[in-house]
């Protein structure tokens, strides 16, 4: 009765379990291996599974046909054979949808006792979480992309006003790791006391309002100096509508606010330029060409006020449409073509109808950043004068004169140089009682007496009189004028008056003081500098020497022109200088030289780096040579020392390697000798004593087998570190997913035994030596199979990401081992460096100083971390391109 109720109970027990149970029995081959199993009992969470299918005593790889192609009947026959309980996970495909089971295989006597658990919807969850956790990453690495490949700064506050996430950007400005300011306020990153209070109250406005703060902030850049920034901060709230963070972004907008000022300081120069030119002026801009800028000249001769300013030209003067003067306005706008034209017949309304005017007009493009903007006017009322000609013309032979005058003012004066009359205006309006005593009102004192004098030697010797003279305007301001005036001689060659014109020279002369005040400018300049500073003509001609020129080689300032240089240059320099130089000024090159020069209180020649730029016009014809000599003597005769002595160390260096090359092989050749030997008479003595050795003489003799046996490892591995140097490698483009793929391929057999697993995916392909990059991976993921924990299946991950700042790849391969102590991470590279007991973990020590030489021949490195509890982590960085072709 017990026995049954026992029986009852178990079947309870075992058909209600939520997993499946499958008892099964060996099956065994002729050559009495096992190969399959008999279904002896199965519990109800299977049957349901398996629906109305025969099972009873039937094979499992018939009940179950998949299980043969994936590998679960090949893991069961393994536990059958060894006794290891199988624990793993498999999926499992049929018609209808894929399914993940949890097998797990246990050996009781002759039979095999397997538990089935679905974790389908637990591997779709993982499935689900890995594949949001790598788009997470991936927006991370995205934000990290923008915000630290922007030339914004980028930052984050927390309510504490702490620094919480500062950009690359920030980080230079502030010259600072991140380490050195994350975490840390605003004072201790160097913001001053005001700076602060500023954006602290800031961060409690938006805490209070939740709303953003924009605002314009100056101060110093580490590397910049005194810069101006805009600054946005904005509010981050959590999903409760609390703000929990400040996140800001500032701009640099120094160059463009000192753009804006140099463009205001620009408009006010032409605007202050335009209301004072004494010509009418407008300026008009953009495609409709409004009024921008207008003269009070310019309102008086077309009869407007300043109401028009802001309207387009066409609009205030509607009958210029279709006249010749608005087919040239569109010309200059649309083509750039600059307009000058004299007595120009413009019909249009300034007093309430339409007349004919004459005008002097001179039309020019306004060019900003390469495009027209709008154009400047500049119109000269000249009808009168056109009017006056026009009757002299008809009447006069005197008006002839007039003519070839071509002047801007023209007068004529009796025999005896009394002014008889003037047409009244231009630069005389105000002057026309001139003909008493208009020297006195007219010239300027210090040039009376020249004046005098030009006009007695011109009445004594009927001559022309010509002279560039100043005159006291109307207005009490002095202008200049040049002055021409020509004898009007009768049959007898008497003077019967004399015809003259005034041409109003004022602003050139302006231009030519300017001029000469930027040529004093620049020469003071230029001897200030220590460099030797020199011109010349388009042909070459030396036309000015700063005065370090005369003090190195004591030349007189005469001494100018396109060869005189030459004779102080080093004999072995003349040809080359000579050549380059004129073959620069042949083709409109610039010019670059070394050439040793004389110095005229030495007598020493010294090395000087001669460069010249060639001065071009709009047309890109040339119309100066600048150019300097500078002296490099001493930068010169060091880098030839400094050549010659790499030269020898390197020389030294290359001898010492080979030597040490071949010390590594004899030597390697040498040690293995006698280890060989240790390992012949063990054996021999093995054989000798075959059946005589006891337990304890036999253990010694494999410890010396082991012995010899790690020595050989070693000393292969000496031999291997010492070659990662001598031999180079023809670089290639590795694909490093293709590398790990092959060292899976050759560890397979590790790996089973230890059911590890290697993740990896999307690595990059990187230029290096294919051999030396697997044995790199290689070392490390045996690394990790070998120092797995006892109880854990090693699980290696290799992940990467890309610097582009810096162009290289930064790998990160990670394992669940034993790891090591954080103290221990720069230990473990160094040459037969041991962590763990030799008995227990076999190895030569040299495998990471391998890894670590490997990845210094590609010009990275390799660093690692870790600890006892979390495994360990390597760092690889390795460069995408190789500066050589081989390593």
């Amino acid at each position: 009765m017990e026995q049954i109720k026992n029986n009852d109970l178990f079947k309870t027990i075992f058909n209600s379990v939520p997993n499946g149970i499958t008892v099964m029995k060996f099956v065994y081959n002729d050559k009495n291996e096992i190969e399959d199993f008999l279904i002896m009992m199965l519990n109800a969470y299977n049957r349901d599974l398996l629906g109305d299918i025969d099972y009873n005593e039937q094979l499992y790889s018939k009940v179950f046909p998949a299980a043969k192609n994936n590998g679960i009947l090949q893991k069961f026959i393994e536990t059958a054979q060894t006794g290891i309980v199988s624990n793993f996970d498999q999926w499992y495909e049929d018609e209808n949808r894929k399914q993940w089971f949890r097998f797990i295989a246990v050996k009781q006597a002759d039979l095999l006792v397997v538990t089935t658990e679905d974790i389908t919807e637990k591997k779709q969850a993982e499935i689900r979480l890995t594949n949001a956790l790598e788009a997470a990453e991936k927006q991370r690495r995205l934000y990290s992309s923008i915000t630290n490949n922007t030339p914004d700064l980028v930052y984050v506050f927390d309510l504490n006003y702490n620094f919480t996430y500062a950009n690359k950007a920030l980080l230079k400005m502030w010259g600072k790791s991140a380490k050195d300011a994350i975490g840390k306020g605003l004072r201790d990153n160097g913001y001053e006391e005001w700076h602060a209070l500023m954006h602290e109250r800031e961060i409690d406005e938006i805490v209070a309002t939740k709303k953003m703060i924009r605002s314009t902030v100056s101060f110093p850049h580490a590397e910049l100096g005194k810069r101006i920034y805009d600054y946005i901060l904005t509010p981050v709230v959590n999903e409760k509508g609390i703000v929990e963070a400040v996140a800001g972004i500032t701009r640099d907008i120094t160059d463009i606010k000192l753009s804006e000022q140099k463009r205001e300081l620009s408009e006010r120069r032409l605007k202050s330029m335009i209301e004072q030119t004494p010509a009418p002026t407008l300026v008009l801009k953009g495609d409709d060409l409004v009024i921008e800028q207008i003269n009070k000249h310019m309102l008086q001769m077309i009869g407007r006020g300043k109401e028009i300013i802001g309207m387009p030209l066409i609009d205030v003067l509607p009958e210029l449409k279709g006249q010749y003067v608005w087919e040239q306005v569109k010309n200059v706008y649309n083509k750039g073509i600059s307009f000058d034209q004299s007595e120009v017949l413009v019909p249009h309304n300034r007093t309430g109808k339409i007349c004919d005017y004459y005008y002097n007009l001179a039309y020019r493009p306004l060019i900003d950043d390469g495009q027209i903007t709008g154009m400047i006017q500049v119109a000269v009322d000249v009808t009168e004068q056109v009017v006056a000609r026009k009757k002299l013309e008809e009447s006069e032979n005197r008006f002839r004169a007039l003519i070839n005058a071509s002047s801007d003012v023209v007068y004529y004066i009796n025999a005896d140089w009394t002014i008889m009359s003037n047409l009244d205006g231009g630069f005389l309006s105000g002057h026309s009682n001139l003909v008493s005593n208009w020297l006195n009102k007219y010239i300027h004192p210090l040039d009376k007496e020249k004046v005098i004098h030009l006009i007695s030697e011109s009445i004594l010797n009927k001559s022309i009189f010509e002279l560039e003279h100043r005159i006291l305007n109307a207005d009490d301001s002095i202008g200049w004028i040049f002055s021409r005036v020509v004898p009007i001689l009768d049959h007898d060659n008497e003077v019967i008056e004399w015809f003259g014109n005034s041409s109003d020279i004022t602003s050139q002369k302006e231009i030519q003081e300017v001029i000469k005040e930027s040529e004093e400018k620049f020469r003071l300049l230029a001897d200030m500098v220590p460099q030797i500073i020199w011109t010349s003509e388009p042909d070459g001609f030396v036309d000015y020497y700063n005065k370090r020129w005369y003090e190195y080689t004591n030349s007189k300032e005469t001494e100018l022109g396109d060869a005189s240089w030459y004779l102080l240059l080093h004999p072995d320099d003349v040809k080359g200088v000579e050549e380059l130089w004129y073959k620069s000024i042949k083709e409109g090159d610039s010019y670059q030289v070394e050439f040793r020069l004389k110095n005229a209180n030495t007598g020493q020649y010294r090395w000087f780096l001669g460069q010249a730029l060639p001065v071009k016009d709009k047309t890109g014809a040339i119309t100066k040579w600048f150019g300097t000599c500078t002296d490099i003597h001493e930068h010169k005769t060091v880098t030839e020392k400094l050549e010659l002595l790499v030269a020898e160390r390197t020389k030294e260096l290359q001898r010492s390697n080979e030597d040490l090359q071949q010390f590594a092989h004899v030597a390697s050749h040498d040690l293995k000798e006698p280890v060989r030997k240790i390992k012949t008479f063990t054996s021999r003595l093995e054989e000798y004593y075959k059946g005589n050795i006891d337990e304890t003489a036999a253990k010694f003799i494999d410890r010396i087998h082991v012995a010899a046996d790690r020595m050989f490892n070693m000393i292969d591995g000496v031999l291997a570190y010492s070659k990662i140097n001598a031999n180079l490698r023809q670089s290639t483009l590795v694909d490093l997913n293709e590398v790990i793929k092959n060292i899976e391929t050759d560890l397979e057999v590790a790996l089973q035994r230890s059911n590890g697993i290697i993740k990896y995916d999307h690595l990059p392909t990187i230029e290096g030596a294919t051999v030396l990059l697997y044995q790199l991976f290689y070392n490390l993921i045996n690394n990790s199979i070998k120092f797995a924990k006892d109880d854990i299946a090693p699980e290696i991950s290799i992940t990467s990401e890309i610097d582009s700042d810096t162009n290289t790849a930064i790998i990160t391969l990670k394992d669940n081992g034993i790891g090591f102590r954080s103290d221990q991470a720069d230990l473990i590279f160094e040459t037969f460096s041991r962590l763990n007991s030799k008995d227990k973990y076999e190895g030569t020590g040299l495998g990471l100083s391998l890894c670590k030489k490997i990845a210094e021949r590609h010009g990275g490195k390799i660093t690692a971390s870790g600890s006892n509890a979390n495994g360990a982590e390597f760092i690889i960085t390795l460069p995408l391109k190789q500066n050589e072709n081989n390593i």
